[in-house]
């Protein structure tokens, strides 16, 4: 299957016949707006002449950039798109090409064009034809309509309410759009359905793999603009298939990357799929909507099961739903209370820990077989608080333990005041280091410490990618 999408464009900037000035009996300019729903408004005065209408360059840059989608200005032109920095200063004469590039197997690309965009110089300014300002926007899968004098932008997908944990199992599509995504590389025969949707959050996945491979996907979306903001979620193949829509947690431009989990105790990945057009022009989620959201890891917090057992933790530690009285003070006993129970029922993994062939484990694999080691701990913990609706991170960073100081996690959790912060692998107290057993007793030694305390035997910390 051919896949072809346009994703960026450039305005050259060399001589064409068709750009011109405005002849003198051009029309007068208009007040409106350029509108892209959900992101903001950019204020224009419409230049309309022989029936044709035009936007000020400056404007339709402001509007890319509500989009959160990348240009410059090279001296070939207006660039927009996945292509390299340039100057920022927007000419202000010259003509208007668009280019559009299409993505083939591996990163080749080839190119289409010039499309010659209409431009006409007016008042030292560089005036854009709205027909060909409406082609390239469609190019970026959005669509475009008049509205009286505003030009309005918005999403070809439906708003969709996702559940809390930000994967919905199956891909949210308008019935007769197909438009293709532009995968990379992993096997030949992956083909897309899935929508581009850079003004909403909601990305929408449709995959056919040859491999007929079905088990459990690992879907990681990483932010290219900020090192470090990463999330991978779960979801389900079924006979080669793949249809989900998963929240972006990031805004701007996203790498995501869609891999066949082949074993899980090893983290064997198959890479599928690769994206690297994704331009989210919804804000972040904030630290309290990550903590609630579904990951690889922590994979079932929104399943039934799982929130069964995480009121029963509740219950038999004596305390309300907090849902009815969610006072900071009864979140943190519930915090408490789970906090405890991943101590005494998920049992220190010592001999993978000392022979350092620590399994990777899914919280799912982690509650069957009733052991682990830190990472598998404080995921218990955060996936039943996150059954609870009390949003909750798992921290990678170093621990002084047995050995030393070593890499270590834990979690925090939101209490609707503050970050709470506790281990549950350190809080669970073991007389031996032999083999996997319960331990003898459960402190509250770093359950929510002064942090000079917690400083002592903890250090650095940043939210794990799950």
């Amino acid at each position: 299957m051919s896949s072809f999408r346009p994703l960026c464009a450039a305005i050259a900037l060399s001589a064409c016949a068709s750009a011109g000035s405005v002849p003198a009996t051009a029309e007068a300019a208009a007040s409106g707006s350029i509108s892209v729903s959900g992101a903001g408004r950019v204020p224009v005065s419409w230049w309309r002449q022989s029936g044709a209408v035009y936007a000020p360059l400056t404007a339709c840059v402001q509007a890319f950039r509500l989009m959160h989608i990348p240009q410059s200005f090279t001296p070939d032109g207006w660039v927009v798109g996945d292509l390299p920095d340039g100057s920022q200063t927007p000419p202000t004469a010259g003509p208007l090409d668009i280019w559009f590039w299409q993505p083939a197997h591996g990163d080749t690309v080839t190119y289409a064009g010039p499309v010659d965009a209409h431009a006409v110089e007016r008042n030292g300014q560089f005036w854009i034809a709205m027909d060909a300002f409406q082609s390239l926007l469609t190019a970026f899968h959005v669509q475009t309509s008049w509205q009286g004098s505003a030009f309005v932008v918005r999403d070809p997908v439906p708003q969709v309410a996702l559940p809390p944990s930000g994967v919905m199992s199956s891909a949210v599509q308008v019935e007769g759009d197909s438009w293709p995504e532009p995968w990379f590389y992993g096997e030949a025969g992956v083909t897309s359905l899935a929508l581009y949707n850079p003004l909403s959050p909601a990305l929408p996945i449709r995959l056919v793999t040859q491999d007929g491979f079905s088990g459990e996907v690992l879907i990681e979306v990483k932010s290219h603009d900020v090192p470090g903001e990463v999330h991978q979620y779960s979801a389900r193949m079924y006979d080669g298939r793949l249809q989900a829509t998963v929240l972006l947690p990031f805004s701007g431009r996203l790498d995501v990357q869609v891999d066949e989990v082949q074993n899980e105790a090893s983290l064997a990945l198959k890479p599928i799929a690769f994206s690297r057009a994704i331009e989210c022009a919804a804000q972040s989620l904030p630290q309290t909507r990550l903590g609630l959201l579904q990951s690889w890891l922590i994979n079932d917090n929104e399943s039934a099961g799982i929130r069964d057992l995480a009121v029963s933790v509740v219950r038999a530690a004596g305390l309300p739903d907090s849902a009815a009285h969610p006072s900071p003070s009864a979140v943190d006993a519930e915090i408490e209370a789970v906090s405890d129970w991943a101590s005494r029922h998920i049992w220190y993994n010592w001999p993978a820990y000392k022979s350092g062939q620590v399994p990777w484990q899914q919280m799912t694999t982690t509650l069957s077989l009733g052991h682990g080691v830190c990472q598998d701990i404080s995921g218990v913990a955060a996936g039943l608080l996150r059954a609870l609706g009390i949003p909750a991170l798992v921290v990678q960073g170093q621990a002084l333990g047995l050995l030393g100081w070593g890499s270590h996690q834990w979690d925090e959790a939101w209490d609707g005041q503050r970050w709470l912060v506790f281990d549950p692998t350190f809080d669970a107290v073991y007389t031996s280091s032999t083999g996997i057993g319960p331990p003898v007793s459960v402190s509250h030694k770093d359950f929510d410490p002064p942090p000079s305390v917690f400083a002592q035997n903890h250090r650095g910390g940043q939210i794990a990618n799950w």
